[in-house]
């Protein structure tokens, strides 16, 4: 059966092979060579923020010999992976990129989205008794079963946001019903080695799709662009 520090080592394994160069550089430095290269007034600053999410990635998979409690660390490791969707996204925003290009190459974005709002607005959530934490592929086995499972099924139906507002009370008040009050509940995470393969290869798409497209180059280096953009946010 994987420990959580082994899946975490496995995670590192595939982060370092698939968005790390040979020369232990982020990937996404390419970003730079876009937009002229690192020094100059042309500097750009995508590559280094970008960099700067995956090496704050790289950093936690490297210390994963400590990463043993299935609550605590899948919980961050979780939130680190969003914080880097969240800036692609933005980015995604500023060049327009088409919804159905996003679902084509970038559902994964999607996925740690929802799990990032289980874990930052838990809703009813915060009333279940002490659950127990696991993650999808552990081969851990229970003598009962649980009154809920909270999966990757569940995360989505109730944890994704409704743009219609009596949608979303319907479904606030049926994850009431569900977890009010409730114990023997089970958080099952999703294979973080997994995710983080579909990460990568996604994380990929986007380096490429910005260094190998003059028009999203020329949009992202329009100063009038992007304070638009910021300006109607």
């Amino acid at each position: 059966m994987p420990t959580a520090n082994v899946k975490f080592k496995e995670c590192f394994d595939i982060f370092y092979t698939k968005a790390i160069d040979q020369d232990g550089t982020p990937n996404s430095c390419k970003i730079h060579d876009a937009f002229g290269g690192l020094k100059g007034q042309d500097h750009n600053c995508l590559g280094c923020n970008f960099a700067d999410s995956s090496t704050l990635i790289l950093r936690f998979l490297d210390k994963n010999k400590q990463h043993t409690d299935i609550q605590q660390d899948f919980t961050v490791y979780i939130l680190l992976l969003y914080l880097l969707v969240e800036r692609v996204e933005i980015v995604f925003d500023i060049i327009q990129l088409p919804d159905t290009y996003r679902e084509k190459h970038f559902k994964v974005f999607q996925q740690i989205r929802k799990w990032a709002n289980f874990i930052k607005h838990p809703k009813s959530f915060i009333l279940t008794h002490h659950p127990i934490y696991d993650f999808e592929n552990s081969g851990t086995t229970y003598a009962k079963p649980f009154t809920e499972t909270i999966n990757e099924i569940f995360v989505t139906q109730f944890y994704k946001g409704y743009t219609n507002q009596d949608d979303q009370k319907k479904q606030n008040k049926e994850l009431y019903n569900r977890l009010r009050n409730k114990k023997s509940i089970l958080v099952l995470f999703p294979d973080i080695a997994k995710l983080t393969d579909k990460l990568c290869y996604s994380y990929n798409k986007f380096v490429d799709l910005i260094i190998n497209n003059d028009v999203y180059i020329e949009i992202l280096n329009d100063e009038t662009t992007i304070s638009k953009y910021f300006e109607n946010s």
